[in-house]
């Protein structure tokens, strides 16, 4: 006997090829990540620029963002949400710079020293 299976929620935000796409009550709504040489080095630069962390995702908003992705998040009517939006693109955009610039995505420090040897699990002396 044969079960159908059903898929599971989206997950709310899921990069998927050069796009963020994000699950909202208003519908889906899919963010541009492809973002043009001079907005990353703004994008780059704004640890230098003291931006306030209120004021940050009206930075990336109005600097970063295409100007339709600037009207969609505008025009929402769950502010929160449109700013949790913003926080996910700047994670994964710094990511995808990170993997752009050649270094590793997905790494996670070991818990294991690099400095010393691991300690062996078997006893290969006693053979």
């Amino acid at each position: 006997m044969a079960t159908s299976k059903t898929a599971g929620p989206k997950p709310d935000f899921l990069v998927v090829e050069d796009h963020l796409k994000c699950q909202t009550n208003e519908g889906e709504i899919s963010i541009d990540m492809r973002i043009p040489l001079d907005r990353i080095e703004l994008f780059m630069d704004m640890d230098e620029l003291d931006i306030e962390q209120k004021h940050y995702p009206r930075y990336v908003i109005d600097n970063i963002l295409w100007p339709e992705d600037k009207d969609t998040l505008n025009g929402m009517r769950d502010g929160a949400k449109a700013m949790t939006i913003v926080l996910k693109f700047s994670t994964f955009l710094g990511e995808r710079m990170g993997a752009d610039m050649g270094e590793s995505s997905g790494s996670t420090e070991s818990s294991e020293s690099t400095v010393e040897p691991s300690a062996t699990t078997s006893d290969t002396d006693s053979e």
